[in-house]
């Protein structure tokens, strides 16, 4: 087994067939069915299932595709560090972080880091829950991640960066007069907000438990950009960081602090050893953009 045929099995895993994974990589088909097979006879079970129009993964395949992505990365941090040392701008760095906290800090250290390194590449994905940012930093899947709350000890370090405060965004119309508002007073008009797990929605519903109230959304939604569009469509109210609130106050939402002022804390973690190069200096870069340089 080699590096090529885990790529060209994952390429198969992820197209869901073997044309339009030979287009991904730029291959002959029969060049990657025969390097598929090979691995197949290899490992002594067919992973995929070969369907009319494309293949699904057998219980073999399934279990292949986490210690394939792992073994890939392993290849690519050994790469990283090799040419780090004589080029501290090569490499490729993964992040996992939601939306929000990807928007404002991460944006800026990355805008930053690039313009001084435009050399290293970038990979940010979304996570379901927030423990996924651990489990990944954790294992070794991302670089850093970004969190909110209480950071992580044990194994992982962190970095504070920013404090992004909580406001209400309502339609233009709503509770017209008032300059603050509580989340009590903001469950009449229907809650807006991203699904369970995700960052907003535990900030949302911290916010309910301490008020006391129940719950329960008016509109739950998987897209974050949907939020603002919805309250000015006149669905509801939310909760969101100031720097989202202020797009939607140019968009013409009415935008209010809440009577009990809260605040999310947003720190950088990683792991604490084993960071490359572009890595060192990503940290302390963020570091010297945000928190205190230690």
């Amino acid at each position: 087994m080699d590096r090529r045929q885990l790529e060209y099995f994952l390429a198969v895993a992820e197209c869901g067939s073997f044309t339009r994974a030979a287009a991904a990589l730029t291959i002959a088909q029969p060049s990657l069915s025969h390097a598929i097979g090979l691995l197949e006879r290899e490992l002594g079970s067919p992973l995929f299932e070969r369907l009319g129009r494309g293949v699904r993964l057998t219980a073999a395949g399934q279990a292949l595709m986490v210690p394939a992505r792992r073994t890939l990365r392993s290849f690519q941090l050994a790469t990283t560090a090799v040419r780090s040392v004589t080029d501290i701008g090569f490499g490729r760095l993964t992040i996992i972080s939601n939306t929000l906290w990807a928007v404002e800090p991460l944006v800026q250290i990355i805008g930053e880091f690039r313009q001084a390194h435009p050399a290293v590449q970038f990979s940010i994905s979304d996570p379901v829950r927030r423990s996924d940012v651990l489990d990944q930093v954790r294992s070794g899947d991302a670089d850093f991640g970004l969190v909110d709350g209480t950071p992580p000890a044990g194994v992982l370090e962190s970095q504070w960066l920013v404090e992004h405060r909580l406001v209400a965004v309502l339609p233009p119309d709503a509770l017209p007069g008032q300059t603050t508002v509580s989340v009590t007073e903001l469950v009449p008009l229907g809650l807006i907000c991203t699904l369970r797990g995700t960052a907003l929605r535990e900030l949302l519903d911290t916010e309910l438990q301490v008020a006391g109230e129940a719950s329960e959304l008016a509109v739950e939604t998987a897209h974050l950009a949907a939020v603002i569009p919805l309250v000015l469509a006149g669905a509801g109210a939310a909760l969101l960081p100031e720097g989202l609130a202020e797009d939607a106050a140019q968009r013409g939402a009415r935008v209010l602090p809440l009577r009990r002022p809260t605040v999310a804390a947003v720190h950088l973690i990683w792991r604490a050893r084993g960071l490359s190069s572009p890595g060192q200096h990503f940290r302390t870069l963020a570091a010297t953009m945000y928190g205190d340089e230690t």
